[in-house]
């Protein structure tokens, strides 16, 4: 594979055309996303609410989650990664027209082995399954029209409230069943509890063996947890506005725009801060239950609070970007290795908290969970800066990379010559 386009292709984009705000911007959702997932790794999902009852601070470190955290991080890297799907095969077609589809379908699918990996070996929380799996929705969407992307990302938005409503009328299980088949596989038993039990095993069990193994068997239940709590539709219409944003950032029309920034923040504020108090009410998405009145109004408050709020945030980042770029920047380097950075995070949180690791469960100090994830993105920072001046890419992003254009490519930067 000797192509002198593709490997042109291959080299990494230049500081001249490079947005440096998506990767600030990706780098400060990978912030969000482990500031939501340490809670995870730290045992703090598996406390009913009687055990937390009688630990100081429990019900306001919740509010904080449900009211600043849940569900915004993930939105803005789902729509990151949308907008660098237009981003990577506009770039492709410009540099291989001929291999531009080919490419990107091997790309995704590289991505689709190493979240299956990530998955089954390391850790069920995984998200990039499903953003492999979605992706390749994406390109089959590839032509339609700015308007069609809008107008299919706001029915899909809208998609679980009729689909909560039926499922509920019908009697149909919110996990279509596969709550109920990781069970067997974990137990035996025909019913949710072998699915919590398989979760609580991961984080204390010592044994790597029946730690990968866990994650095998209830790796099914992960994609009931999709259907669940409807994150299929959801991240689909995140991922298409962030297609549609991706053509204006082509256009010049996006980052320049200061009026859509502005109505996005003010439609954020007016619309999500009220919403994101009922859904604080609520007690946030009512999945792994029996569908309820509460379940379908936490449905409606989830649209209606996260969504909006998240691209609020996006919208006050980009704007605070103009006048403080020096001080956002320290999420860049982060940002650029990604894939790396979300992998490092499982292993961070794997090896402090879970049983394989350190076995360090902080079940009875919620707001040592804010301390940990502070301190391990600024290590990241530090981490990801000194690496990016001696390497073009991230380590995972290296080996994706060469696995897409099926040869080994340079990793070091080449030193300047005076």
């Amino acid at each position: 594979m000797n192509n002198p386009s593709l490997a042109a292709d291959a080299a990494p984009i230049s500081a001249s055309t490079r947005y440096d705000i998506l990767d600030a911007l990706r780098g400060f959702a990978l912030f969000g996303i482990f500031f939501a997932n340490v809670q995870y790794f730290a045992g703090w999902l598996f406390l009913n609410a009687n055990a937390k009852g009688s630990i100081e601070g429990a019900d306001i470190y919740d509010a904080f989650m449900l009211i600043v955290i849940d569900g915004r991080f993930y939105t803005i890297f789902s729509f990151l990664f949308g907008l660098g799907f237009a981003l990577q095969l506009s770039r492709l077609q410009d540099k291989v027209a001929a291999k531009a589809n080919y490419l990107y379908l091997r790309r995704l699918s590289i991505l689709l082995l190493i979240s299956m990996i990530h998955l089954c070996v390391f850790w069920i929380g995984d998200i990039l399954l499903l953003y492999a799996l979605l992706g390749f929705v994406l390109f089959f969407m590839r032509k339609c029209n700015n308007r069609s992307l809008i107008v299919i990302a706001v029915l899909l938005f809208l998609v679980p409230i009729p689909g909560y409503y039926l499922f509920w009328k019908l009697g149909i299980d919110p996990s279509l069943g596969l709550y109920q088949v990781a069970s067997y596989l974990v137990d035996g038993s025909d019913n949710i509890s072998g699915f919590f039990a398989g979760f609580y095993e991961t984080v204390h069990t010592t044994s790597l063996i029946r730690y990968i193994e866990l994650n095998i068997e209830i790796a099914i239940g992960r994609v009931g947890y999709y259907f669940d709590t409807w994150r299929i539709p959801k991240v689909l219409g995140i991922m298409l506005l962030g297609m549609w944003a991706g053509r204006q950032l082509i256009a010049g029309k996006l980052l320049e725009n200061t009026a859509l920034l502005k109505k996005m923040i003010l439609f954020g504020l007016v619309v999500g801060l009220p919403s994101t108090l009922v859904y604080a009410k609520l007690s946030g998405l009512n999945s792994f239950q029996a569908h309820s009145a509460d379940g379908f109004l936490s449905v409606i408050a989830y649209m209606l609070a996260v969504f909006p709020l998240a691209f609020a945030y996006i919208a006050i980042f980009t704007l605070l970007w103009r006048k403080h770029k020096s001080l956002l920047s320290v999420f860049a380097a982060p940002g650029r290795m990604a894939l790396s950075n979300y992998l490092l995070q499982t292993f961070f949180g794997i090896g402090i908290f879970y049983g394989v690791g350190f076995g360090l469960l902080l079940e009875g100090a919620p707001w040592s969970f804010v301390v940990i994830a502070i301190l391990i993105f600024i290590i990241q920072v530090v981490i990801s800066n000194l690496w990016l001046k001696v390497f073009m890419y991230g380590p995972a992003e290296w080996i994706w990379r060469m696995l897409t254009y099926g040869k080994r490519l340079p990793i070091k930067k080449l030193s300047k010559v005076n």
